[in-house]
């Protein structure tokens, strides 16, 4: 079948932005696979979807159903988000965007027939048609600016324009390093970000009992005096243990207007955080409770936070947006809801929570890969997440979404001169 061709609009996109795929040449009600493929930091990742042609010989992924694959039904998307491990890959690592600078590259594959999982990997198939789709976490528009002010480690993102723009800090979890993909696809929607690393990233800290709060008070009050930053309020978005951080700045900047957790701590956990004002006790943890299961390990039940563990975050001035998974294998989510329940009657209206079945402890941006386990480089052992694919990829998208606009509302859009999707005519 010489004549077959497979197109991507845009070819060229943001990571949370759909694509329409689509398959010409074809023979009438012809049977093909198309398999994706990426490869990011040695991972190997691939998924697969089956369809059979119209009889104009047309596959459209936007319009059609995969019969069966790594996902099945109408899901313009699913070739994304479905990725999974391929069969040669046994290390368990969870596939990161660490340059956000480079896009992630994804090759689409046409194959003749319908396959399996136990054989699309065989060396002897021949394509019918390939492509690669280029995937951003950051707009080409957006610059980025290491940072490295006094003790604070991280990296800017700014938007185009004149500013000052809304600006949000982007707290990430105990997996330490410095990770920007969320914060730089936020800066894509005209906010300035600041990643913020604290742990395990060139001089910070090598061991999480030695993390002080002073350094979050530092690095905030840096973000704040910055002529990029709107002077108004500022917000902060985080997950895991960065939530716990995010809760105290609350507490010590009343311009902290705007919070989203994503699957996050509300109390001290672990190790009492050293403060030079007296350090801030922790909840009881109990690691006894780690359960081992054939996926890994799972802490769901170490966290005993009593009421009185949690920041009582209603005293400060902020808006709480959090997120959680009801599959989450990680962090119990029935800590948080009742984490909300404590939330006193004439401080509800800016307090939300939201759960998502078949969600786990990960809630990335829309159309990433669901990592049900991973190795965690804290626990030296393989971590059970939870969630399934097709789960994850409705919770990221209605996460995004409700994050995105819950900023906005709040933050307002500044001067923003706005950033122009991808199109085949600017890449």
């Amino acid at each position: 079948m010489p004549g077959v061709r497979i197109s991507v609009d845009p070819q060229e996109a943001l990571i949370d932005e759909e694509v329409d795929i689509r398959l010409e040449g074809l023979p009438p009600n012809g049977r093909v696979t198309i398999k994706a493929s990426v490869k990011e930091g040695g991972i190997p990742m691939s998924s697969y979807g089956c369809y059979t042609a119209t009889e104009r010989g047309i596959v459209s992924v936007r319009d059609q159903a995969s019969l069966e694959g790594t996902y099945t039904g109408v899901e313009p998307m699913g070739l994304f988000w479905s990725l999974k491990w391929e069969p040669s890959y046994t290390r368990c690592g969870r596939m990161i965007k660490y340059d956000v600078d480079t896009p992630l590259i994804v090759t689409l594959l046409v194959i003749d027939g319908h396959y399996s999982w136990e054989n699309l990997f065989d060396p002897s198939i021949k394509p019918l048609a390939v492509i690669e789709v280029r995937r951003r976490y950051k707009h080409k528009s957006i610059r980025r600016i290491e940072v490295k002010h006094g003790s604070t480690r991280g990296s800017l993102f700014i938007p185009p324009g004149h500013g000052p723009f809304p600006g949000v800090i982007d707290i990430m979890g105990a997996t330490g390093g410095l990770l920007h993909y969320r914060g730089a696809l936020l800066a894509s929607k005209g906010f300035v970000v600041l990643c913020l690393s604290y742990y395990k990233y060139e001089d910070l800290p090598k061991k999480p009992e030695d993390i002080t709060f002073d350094y979050f008070i530092e690095s905030t009050e840096w973000f704040l005096g910055l002529p990029e930053v709107k002077n108004d309020g500022i917000g902060i978005i985080a997950m895991s243990k960065g939530g716990m951080f995010s809760l105290l700045l609350c507490m010590h900047f009343h311009q902290i207007k705007a919070v989203v957790l994503s699957s996050s701590v509300t109390f001290v956990s672990d190790y009492p955080l050293k403060f030079s004002k007296g350090d801030i006790p922790n909840a009881l943890h109990v690691v006894q409770n780690i359960r081992t299961t054939s996926e890994g390990e799972e802490i769901l039940d170490v966290y005993q936070p009593t009421d009185d563990d949690f920041i009582k975050v209603w005293e400060s001035s902020a808006s709480v947006l959090c997120f959680v998974g009801d599959d989450d294998r990680c962090l119990n989510p029935a800590i948080t809801e009742r984490f909300i329940q404590l939330v006193p009657k004439e401080h509800t209206h800016r307090f939300q929570l939201l759960r998502y079945p078949d969600t786990g402890h990960f809630i990335d941006p829309p159309y990433s890969p669901c990592f049900r386990t991973s190795f965690h480089g804290l626990s030296g052992s393989v971590i059970a997440w939870g969630g399934s694919p097709k789960g994850s990829n409705l919770a990221q998208e209605d996460f995004w979404r409700r994050t995105v606009d819950f900023f906005s509302r709040r933050l307002g859009r500044g001067n923003a001169r706005g950033v122009v999707p991808y199109k085949s005519s600017n890449l």
